[in-house]
């Protein structure tokens, strides 16, 4: 029932309740799943395969698979790739000097 081009929605983890299509086949347990969800190797427990397929060539690109996505008629989010976050210096903790009574000899 898991073919390459079966559209799946993600139940678990991070990505759950987005649609991705499977990319390609690692053996029984696992697939290569893409689209709305990030591409990686997915266990077969984790998705639920729905009844649509899209015509897509094995290990085909991200960008191919999303527009395949939406000719099918899925609404698909946009992804963030690679995400930079610009971060700032932590400021230093400036130490105090003690000041030594120098009266005191």
């Amino acid at each position: 029932m898991l073919e390459v081009g079966r559209v799946c929605i993600k139940t678990s983890g991070r990505d759950a309740m987005q649609y991705g299509v499977v990319v390609e086949k690692i053996d029984d347990n696992f697939v290569i799943l893409d689209g709305e969800v990030r591409r990686r190797k997915v266990n077969v427990q984790h998705i639920e395969p729905l009844m649509k397929t899209v015509n897509i060539k094995a290990k085909a690109d991200t960008k191919t698979v999303i527009k395949a996505l939406e000719e099918a008629g899925f609404k698909v989010r946009a992804r963030v790739e690679n995400k930079k976050i610009s971060t700032t210096p932590k400021p230093q903790k400036v130490k105090k000097e003690s000041s030594k009574d120098d009266s005191k000899k």
